[in-house]
């Protein structure tokens, strides 16, 4: 089964920057930026600074094909490095400062290619090695730069940035995004929800979400401007707050964020998110039970999307408007839609369209799908293949999620092909998670399942097999605390004299949930 997004002409050098700097040059006075309530900065400001930026980094030997590392709380200067690396040519490579140590260190090692890392002086600290810029110590040698953007074209196939997502092998992947792809998506995205000079948008997730990058970019693609939430690590409260007083119009988060908001809000905190806009949900299926209530108050303006994708096809592949809750309460919310220039096929292990209504693995093609990993591992490789459709060669990402289409031809997303999964909108493998488990000596083997919790939402459940007497839980979780970001630690950590086997010699995880889910059996909880 086939589902097709309309055709729409995209400039021939697609630049998200370079839609940032026309505002700035019919609009310099109008507001771009908002830090918190006491800093505001105007397009004029921002985009001068930028471009500074993006000399002082040319002047470095940074150009096409060159990746510039981004570890910024969410600042100016966070805005500063992105669009200057940008309009220097290059990628950004954004690393998250919420992350320990030893994960940002595997990060840079995985891009490898990144020739320098843009930090402030609060974060400079957080980056293991490397060359690093200082953009506030950088101030006085930027002044003397020019305020206007350096000349470098940008083709559609150069990359814009690189995330890391969680990978098997305990080494994260580094996916690349193009220009095209990016583009697409924000020029869909002001286009389907009529997105403008009024839609701000507050940033309330971490740096490292490939949620996150829209979310920076799209408010300044539309002329509007984009509110930085002024903490390194997400405060409902806060952002409650600060999207009445700022007056934002768009937010977008993974559902469980959005849960805490609405939740607030239906306690009494007030009457903030029913004068939202917009509310994009993505990075896990959303439940629904947990804001429907909210949603149906009186007076609430806000449209909610579900929106779905995967960061090696540009972050949004298909979107839904909530509507009817009534549906979603005794099912789920479809994934909806394709965007423009997006075909999404839903194949069987033959790569052969299954019929209407039949279950298949999720597979994307068009514009957004990118370029691939950095230095890929075979099995990587893999995930990108071309397929003849119509005499036709056409080149589709298999995402590894299972779904299928509806009556009424929307993707339903029902689970993933293999071990990934999605937790409070992080995109996990449980091998990474097992792998760094296994690290620990006292550990012999690990396996890491994700179980409904006591409220349905999904949670991370480790089994843990000793390997010389009692695992000290403590130790396990300082070891994991280093090695991975929060949202990759399981939230328990059972300890167990075995694991149940299938006939096949395998573990058989569906008696291993049984216990896990109780606890029982032998079990100790770390």
């Amino acid at each position: 089964m086939v589902l097709c997004g309309q055709n729409v002409q995209l400039p021939a050098e697609p630049a998200v920057h370079a839609v940032v700097g026309s505002h700035a040059s019919r609009h310099p006075d109008r507001i771009a930026l908002t830090h918190g309530t006491g800093e505001l900065w105007s397009y004029g400001r921002l985009d001068a600074r930028a471009n500074q930026f993006a000399h002082f980094l040319r002047l470095q030997g940074v150009g096409r094909g060159s990746i510039v590392g981004v570890c910024a709380d969410r600042t100016p200067e966070l805005m500063i490095a992105i669009l200057g690396v940008l309009k220097a040519g290059a990628a950004y490579a954004p690393l998250d400062p919420t992350y320990p140590e030893d994960r940002l260190r595997l990060m840079i090692s995985r891009l490898a290619r990144m020739d320098l890392i843009a930090v402030t002086p609060e974060t400079r600290e957080l980056v293991p090695g490397g060359h690093l810029l200082d953009l506030v110590e950088l101030g006085p040698r930027l002044d003397p730069l020019p305020v206007t953007a350096p000349e470098v074209r940008t083709r559609g196939d150069d990359l814009c940035y690189v995330v890391c997502t969680s990978g098997s092998t305990g080494t994260p992947k580094a996916v690349t995004v193009d220009h095209r792809g990016w583009y697409n998506l924000l020029n869909w995205l002001c286009t389907e929800y009529r997105l403008g000079p009024g839609s701000g948008g507050m940033v309330i997730s971490p740096l490292g979400f490939d949620i996150t990058q829209r979310a920076l970019m799209l408010p300044l693609f539309a002329g509007a401007a984009v509110h930085l939430l002024p903490s390194r690590h997400f405060d409902p409260r806060l952002a409650y707050r600060l999207i009445g007083e700022l007056g934002a119009r768009a937010v977008h988060c993974a559902p469980s964020a959005f849960y805490l908001l609405a939740e607030h809000e239906m306690a009494g905190g007030g009457e903030v998110l029913r004068e939202l806009d917009r509310v994009f949900l993505g990075g896990e299926p959303p439940a629904a039970s947990r804001f429907a209530d909210w949603a149906r108050l009186p007076g609430n303006r806000a449209t909610l999307a579900n929106v779905y994708g995967v960061a090696e096809c540009t972050d949004i592949s298909t979107a839904h408007v909530l509507s009817d809750y009534e549906s979603y309460l005794a099912g789920s919310v479809p994934a909806g839609r394709p965007i423009h220039n997006t075909r999404v096929l839903v194949l069987d292990d033959g790569l052969a369209e299954v019929i209407d209504g039949e279950v298949g693995e999720i597979c994307v093609a068009g514009t957004g799908v990118g370029p691939g990993y950095l230095d890929p591992a075979p099995e990587d490789e893999a995930r990108f293949v071309t397929v003849e459709r119509d005499g036709v060669p056409v080149r589709l990402h298999r995402t590894g999620d299972r779904g299928y289409v509806s009556a009424t031809s929307e993707l339903m997303v029902v689970g993933r092909v293999d071990a990934q999964v999605k937790v409070r909108g992080m995109r996990i493998d449980l091998g990474d998670v097992e792998t760094a488990i296994r690290r620990h000596p006292g550990v012999r083997d690990a396996a890491v399942l994700a179980l409904p919790d006591a409220r349905g939402q999904t949670e991370l459940v480790a089994a843990v097999l000793p390997a010389n007497g009692p695992i000290e839980g403590r130790g396990l979780r300082g070891d994991l605390l280093r090695a991975l970001p929060k949202g990759m630690i399981p939230q328990r950590l059972v300890e167990v004299a075995e694991f149940p086997l299938s006939p096949h010699g395998k573990v058989d995880r569906r008696a291993l949930a049984r216990r896990l889910r109780h606890d029982g059996d032998g079990a100790r909880v770390l």
